[in-house]
């Protein structure tokens, strides 16, 4: 048996059953995805899953707070004991402490009078001692109405909302350490992704599917890819703005063609959202001026969950999720269109003047 728990879930009032019927259906899909099965319950508060999958699958799961390997006992004092004296027969140790958590408020004695009673039956019958602040071991017991489980280890998920509640979003993917780690962060969001990479060469587009392999690990299914073709999106506006002397202005136009073409691709394919790895101000198509004015390019939001982040917390979060050293693995693509000297502080008239000399009435480059 695994406990599984949630927190954020727990504050959804009357949408709570439809979130928890989400976890439940992905922790069944992403164990599935492994090849392992799974049948689980829902009591108030918890997930049971009773499966033959490794407890580490768990850790990938998003809207899981904590889980725990767990034993099954009644609600039954004697009962309960005689599963932790099974427990603690199996280790050395010396020190111990018992945290009970009484989900089901109707049972008849408080946690602290259950910690107390299976606390004097292990002093009494193993010889130990209790320690509050660092024990050997800490054995949980969680009292549901029915049931109640028992467990010594308590391992962290990744928190959150079940992938894919909130919707679908197209997620713009480039191969650095900023994209990847973007995703991640919608996906702990709800948002079910396709991602859609501009491709410059065919090694970063080999990067680029190793990372969403790394990101599929979180997701209950597979994630679709679309490529497009970047040099092929930029060599006509670069031309135009070279005729018209607006080179300094490609940086713009190039994240304005992105996200154009991504709005095109969003409306095929029912995305309500598109999704960006930009921090604010780390590059020059970043600044507050040029972000507003690459925005014109789409009438869907654009979701950019790195917007306040340093690369210093960027690059801790792509360590911990597994994407920094498949980031860095190749040499970042050198954009054989970027000037010299980039516009950082876009206005939006000129830019709009700009924008009818390059793709003129129709939205299309002339």
């Amino acid at each position: 048996m695994i406990v599984v728990r949630y927190d954020e879930i727990g504050l959804k009032g009357k949408n709570r059953v439809y979130f928890e019927k989400r976890l439940e259906e992905n922790i069944k899909n992403h164990l599935k995805k492994y090849g392992y099965w799974s049948k689980i319950e829902r009591p108030h508060g918890r997930l049971i899953v009773e499966t033959d999958a490794p407890h580490i699958l768990f850790s990938k799961v998003f809207g899981i707070r904590s889980y725990s390997p767990a034993v099954q006992a009644t609600l039954d004092i004697d009962d309960i004991y005689k599963e932790i004296k099974n427990i603690l027969n199996k280790f050395n140790f010396e020190t111990f402490r018992i945290t009970a958590k009484r989900l089901w408020k109707g049972y008849d004695k408080t946690s602290m009078e259950i910690n107390e009673k299976i606390g004097d039956l292990v002093i009494k019958d193993l010889g130990k001692k209790v320690d509050l602040e660092n024990p050997d071991i800490n054995i949980g017991i969680e009292i549901l109405n029915d049931r109640s489980y028992i467990f010594y280890e308590r391992y962290q998920g990744p928190g959150g909302i079940p992938y894919g509640i909130e919707g679908k979003v197209l997620m713009l993917i480039s191969g650095g350490i900023d994209s990847p780690v973007a995703s991640y962060l919608l996906m702990k969001r709800g948002a079910d992704l396709t991602f859609l990479h501009f491709k410059s060469n065919d090694e970063i587009l080999i990067k680029v599917k190793r990372l969403i392999d790394i990101l599929e690990s979180y997701a209950p299914k597979k994630i679709d890819l679309i490529v497009e073709d970047h040099n092929e999106l930029m060599k006509n506006i670069v031309n135009k703005l070279e005729k018209i002397n607006g080179i300094r202005w490609t940086c713009v136009f190039c994240k304005y063609s992105m996200l154009k073409r991504a709005e095109e691709i969003a409306r095929e394919i029912d995305a309500m959202a598109i999704g960006t790895g930009e921090s604010l101000g780390q590059v020059a198509s970043q600044t507050l001026n040029n972000i507003a004015a690459e925005n014109l390019a789409t009438r869907l939001p654009v979701l950019r969950p790195l917007i306040g982040l340093d690369k210093i917390e960027i690059e801790n979060i792509a360590r911990n999720i597994g994407t920094y050293e498949e980031s860095i693995s190749v040499k970042g693509y050198v954009c054989p269109f970027l000037p010299t000297h980039p516009i950082t502080n876009a206005r939006i008239d000129k830019f709009n003047n700009i924008i009818k000399k390059i793709y003129g009435e129709e939205g299309k480059v002339l």
